[in-house]
């Protein structure tokens, strides 16, 4: 199936449509012909709309997001696969990380789901001129200017922090549903923004430039390229040629999107997946090392300390 949307908010209409179902007082809940779980609107006030997935569609969905004028003077905040403990734990792409997308401007987005996957996420938009108005125009962020004020297409990507899923988590759990209502899930998605502009800020070089959908998309294709493989070390350059980037553009890009060198990323997952493998408790420290190829063990225990903050036997037995 697929599903066109040329409005901020347009998925929940057009995706009715498409189940033959209605949308009631907001709520829009998945038939159980077609899969199961359902997808809530919010209109917070006339400049702040949030959207919360939580679902699973039987059949393949194609969703094509297309961007035009009005999308630069608004910012989407996208929390993918925010609930906890309901994604993928043994794998990273696109369609499972947990992570925000903070986007404005014309880029069209395309993301292919296959069927029965699990949709579990929070969508939040904001009209440029009142985020500035609640944050302030007194902060001194390069960051929060270009966000604010740049008339080209940005994109910035962070990972969902376990602070985030907990303010997600009162969301969807919250009994609210009477004249405050509006006032809870305003200041509530109100929190998610300041939690993810919290991390977006702690970056260095926050210097953007142009991009396009083509590049963005080239971006994520080697993203999600090394995260599928996470035992395999990357060849930059190679990789750079594969998508046919030169490699100081594809660094420059790869680090104004994910705010993270490209080797440093991939650095940081192959220490989860470690970490993940060391919890199992199945393999010895030594095995994990060579199965996210390292073969130097010394250096593995001194990279793993680094970004998990103990060595790997220490991390083993505390589980």
């Amino acid at each position: 199936m697929e599903l066109n949307v040329r409005k901020e908010f347009g998925f929940l209409e057009g995706f009715s449509d498409l189940l033959g179902t209605e949308v009631k007082n907001g709520l829009l809940v998945i038939p159980e012909t077609k899969g199961k779980g359902y997808l809530m609107g919010f209109r917070l006030d006339n400049s702040i709309n949030m959207l919360v997935s939580f679902y699973e569609y039987n059949d393949n969905l194609l969703a094509k997001r297309f961007g035009g004028q009005n999308t630069l003077n608004r910012i989407l905040f996208s929390f993918n696969n925010i609930f906890p403990d309901a994604h993928s734990k043994n794998k990273y792409s696109r369609e499972d990380l947990p992570s925000i997308q903070i986007f404005k401007g014309k880029l069209n987005i395309e993301t292919f789901y296959p069927g029965r996957t699990k949709f579990n996420s929070i969508f939040i938009g904001i009209d440029s001129e009142q985020l500035a108005k609640i944050l302030g125009l007194h902060i001194d962020n390069e960051i929060f200017k270009n966000i604010i004020n740049s008339e080209q297409s940005i994109l910035f990507e962070e990972l969902i922090s376990p602070k985030i899923q907990q303010v997600a988590l009162e969301i969807i759990q919250a009994e609210v549903r009477d004249s405050l209502s509006d006032f809870f899930f305003k200041i509530k998605a109100e929190e998610l923004i300041y939690l993810t502009l919290k991390e977006l800020f702690k970056r260095e070089n926050p210097t953007t430039h142009a991009l396009n959908q083509i590049d963005v998309q080239k971006i994520y294709k080697v993203r999600d390229l090394i995260l599928t493989d996470i035992n395999e070390p990357p060849v930059i350059k190679d990789l750079a040629s594969q998508i046919g980037m030169s490699e100081s553009k594809f660094k420059r890009l790869f680090k104004q999107i994910f705010g993270d060198s490209f080797f440093s990323y991939y650095q940081k997952f192959r220490m989860k997946e470690a970490a993940r493998l060391l919890k199992e408790n199945e393999m010895s420290v030594s095995q994990v090392g060579f199965s996210v190829g390292f073969s130097n063990l010394s250096h593995f225990a001194k990279v793993f300390e680094e970004h998990i903050g103990m060595k790997p036997k220490s991390f083993q037995k505390k589980k």
